[in-house]
Protein backbone atom coordinates (compact mmCIF):
# COMPACT_ATOMS: atom_id res chain seq x y z
CA UNK A 1 0.00 0.00 0.00
CA UNK A 2 1.34 3.65 -0.58
CA UNK A 3 2.08 5.19 1.99
CA UNK A 4 0.24 8.97 1.66
CA UNK A 5 0.97 12.14 3.13
CA UNK A 6 -1.36 12.39 6.28
CA UNK A 7 -2.44 15.50 8.02
CA UNK A 8 -4.27 15.36 11.72
CA UNK A 9 -5.15 11.54 10.45
CA UNK A 10 -6.77 12.59 7.00
CA UNK A 11 -5.29 12.62 3.39
CA UNK A 12 -4.75 16.45 1.72
CA UNK A 13 -7.39 15.81 -0.64
CA UNK A 14 -9.94 14.96 1.43
CA UNK A 15 -9.37 18.92 3.29
CA UNK A 16 -9.62 20.02 -0.51
CA UNK A 17 -13.14 17.84 -0.56
CA UNK A 18 -14.43 19.27 2.97
CA UNK A 19 -13.31 22.71 2.88
CA UNK A 20 -11.55 23.60 -0.70
CA UNK A 21 -15.16 25.15 -1.79
CA UNK A 22 -16.10 26.75 0.93
CA UNK A 23 -12.26 28.31 1.25
CA UNK A 24 -12.35 29.19 -1.98
CA UNK A 25 -15.71 31.07 -1.52
CA UNK A 26 -14.42 32.75 0.93
CA UNK A 27 -11.53 34.04 -0.83
CA UNK A 28 -13.82 35.33 -4.26
CA UNK A 29 -15.68 37.20 -1.68
CA UNK A 30 -13.18 38.91 -0.24
CA UNK A 31 -11.40 39.54 -3.66
CA UNK A 32 -14.75 40.95 -4.89
CA UNK A 33 -15.07 43.49 -1.79
CA UNK A 34 -11.56 44.36 -2.63
CA UNK A 35 -12.19 44.60 -6.65
CA UNK A 36 -15.28 46.02 -5.98
CA UNK A 37 -17.00 45.89 -8.90
CA UNK A 38 -20.09 47.60 -10.23
CA UNK A 39 -23.55 45.73 -8.97
CA UNK A 40 -25.44 46.90 -11.92
CA UNK A 41 -22.53 45.61 -13.96
CA UNK A 42 -23.62 42.09 -12.05
CA UNK A 43 -27.45 41.96 -12.32
CA UNK A 44 -28.92 40.56 -15.16
CA UNK A 45 -26.65 37.45 -14.30
CA UNK A 46 -27.92 37.63 -10.98
CA UNK A 47 -31.17 37.92 -12.11
CA UNK A 48 -30.96 35.01 -14.31
CA UNK A 49 -28.73 32.26 -12.13
CA UNK A 50 -32.15 31.07 -10.27
CA UNK A 51 -33.03 29.31 -13.29
CA UNK A 52 -29.44 27.57 -13.55
CA UNK A 53 -29.22 26.79 -9.81
CA UNK A 54 -32.84 25.42 -9.65
CA UNK A 55 -32.13 23.05 -12.63
CA UNK A 56 -28.87 22.13 -11.08
CA UNK A 57 -30.67 21.43 -7.93
CA UNK A 58 -33.38 19.32 -9.48
CA UNK A 59 -30.35 17.16 -11.63
CA UNK A 60 -28.32 16.75 -7.93
CA UNK A 61 -31.55 16.15 -5.80
CA UNK A 62 -32.70 13.65 -8.98
CA UNK A 63 -29.02 12.04 -9.20
CA UNK A 64 -29.07 10.94 -4.58
CA UNK A 65 -32.51 9.95 -5.24
CA UNK A 66 -31.31 7.38 -8.27
CA UNK A 67 -28.34 6.93 -5.64
CA UNK A 68 -30.45 6.19 -2.80
CA UNK A 69 -33.13 3.90 -4.44
CA UNK A 70 -30.76 2.13 -6.93
CA UNK A 71 -30.20 -1.44 -6.94
CA UNK A 72 -27.45 -2.00 -9.97
CA UNK A 73 -24.32 -3.79 -9.71
CA UNK A 74 -22.46 -0.07 -9.27
CA UNK A 75 -24.64 1.14 -6.88
CA UNK A 76 -25.03 -2.18 -4.75
CA UNK A 77 -20.56 -1.74 -5.20
CA UNK A 78 -20.93 1.62 -3.77
CA UNK A 79 -23.32 0.84 -1.05
CA UNK A 80 -20.68 -2.07 0.32
CA UNK A 81 -18.12 0.82 0.45
CA UNK A 82 -19.83 2.33 3.13
CA UNK A 83 -17.09 5.27 4.56
CA UNK A 84 -16.68 6.27 0.26
CA UNK A 85 -20.67 6.00 -0.23
CA UNK A 86 -21.79 8.09 3.07
CA UNK A 87 -19.38 10.51 2.19
CA UNK A 88 -20.08 10.13 -1.84
CA UNK A 89 -23.89 10.90 -0.47
CA UNK A 90 -23.15 13.84 2.19
CA UNK A 91 -21.03 16.00 -0.66
CA UNK A 92 -24.28 15.21 -3.02
CA UNK A 93 -26.28 16.75 0.02
CA UNK A 94 -24.40 19.87 1.03
CA UNK A 95 -24.36 20.62 -3.12
CA UNK A 96 -27.91 19.98 -3.28
CA UNK A 97 -28.29 22.80 -0.51
CA UNK A 98 -25.60 25.01 -1.88
CA UNK A 99 -27.00 25.67 -5.07
CA UNK A 100 -30.91 25.95 -3.26
CA UNK A 101 -29.23 28.69 -0.81
CA UNK A 102 -27.33 30.37 -3.99
CA UNK A 103 -30.40 30.18 -6.11
CA UNK A 104 -32.75 31.41 -3.46
CA UNK A 105 -30.51 34.45 -2.58
CA UNK A 106 -29.98 35.38 -6.04
CA UNK A 107 -33.67 35.75 -6.22
CA UNK A 108 -33.71 37.75 -3.22
CA UNK A 109 -30.89 40.20 -4.26
CA UNK A 110 -32.09 40.37 -8.32
CA UNK A 111 -35.29 41.09 -7.90
CA UNK A 112 -35.05 43.15 -4.46
CA UNK A 113 -35.99 46.62 -4.52
CA UNK A 114 -32.45 48.23 -4.19
CA UNK A 115 -34.17 51.92 -4.04
CA UNK A 116 -35.84 51.74 -0.86
CA UNK A 117 -32.58 50.96 0.93
CA UNK A 118 -31.01 53.78 -1.04
CA UNK A 119 -33.50 55.90 0.05
CA UNK A 120 -33.19 55.12 3.86
CA UNK A 121 -28.95 55.06 3.81
CA UNK A 122 -26.34 57.15 3.18
CA UNK A 123 -25.20 56.82 -0.57
CA UNK A 124 -21.65 55.35 0.50
CA UNK A 125 -23.44 52.89 2.73
CA UNK A 126 -25.63 51.80 -0.34
CA UNK A 127 -22.94 51.39 -2.22
CA UNK A 128 -20.94 48.82 0.85
CA UNK A 129 -24.08 47.19 0.81
CA UNK A 130 -24.01 46.30 -2.85
CA UNK A 131 -20.53 45.41 -2.74
CA UNK A 132 -21.38 43.09 -0.01
CA UNK A 133 -24.12 41.61 -1.31
CA UNK A 134 -22.13 40.73 -4.48
CA UNK A 135 -19.28 39.74 -2.74
CA UNK A 136 -21.33 36.72 -0.69
CA UNK A 137 -23.22 36.19 -3.98
CA UNK A 138 -19.64 35.60 -5.77
CA UNK A 139 -18.12 33.64 -2.47
CA UNK A 140 -21.69 30.90 -2.89
CA UNK A 141 -21.11 30.76 -6.92
CA UNK A 142 -17.22 29.56 -6.42
CA UNK A 143 -18.02 27.61 -3.42
CA UNK A 144 -21.29 25.73 -5.86
CA UNK A 145 -18.86 25.41 -9.10
CA UNK A 146 -15.82 23.37 -7.00
CA UNK A 147 -18.22 21.62 -5.05
CA UNK A 148 -19.72 20.74 -8.03
CA UNK A 149 -16.30 19.89 -9.63
CA UNK A 150 -15.10 18.07 -7.08
CA UNK A 151 -18.46 15.90 -6.62
CA UNK A 152 -18.57 15.06 -10.29
CA UNK A 153 -14.38 13.98 -9.70
CA UNK A 154 -15.75 11.78 -6.72
CA UNK A 155 -18.35 10.45 -8.79
CA UNK A 156 -16.02 8.87 -11.77
CA UNK A 157 -13.48 7.75 -8.91
CA UNK A 158 -16.73 5.36 -7.86
CA UNK A 159 -17.52 5.00 -11.42
CA UNK A 160 -13.69 3.87 -11.90
CA UNK A 161 -13.27 1.69 -9.04
CA UNK A 162 -16.40 -0.18 -10.07
CA UNK A 163 -15.12 -1.28 -13.74
CA UNK A 164 -12.49 -2.21 -12.10
CA UNK A 165 -13.89 -4.32 -9.72
CA UNK A 166 -15.62 -5.89 -12.03
CA UNK A 167 -12.51 -6.51 -14.16
CA UNK A 168 -11.04 -8.03 -11.46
Amino acid sequence: MVNEMKIFGKTPSYYAEKYGGLIAGVLACCITLIVNPSFSNWKPFIVEFPSIGMCAFGFLLTFLGIILQGNSKTITWMMSRVKLYNRFIAFNKRIVIISFVLSLYSYLIGYANLQTITDLMVPHLVHIAKSILLGIFCGLLIWFIIDTFQFTRLFYVLIRKTEQNDIL
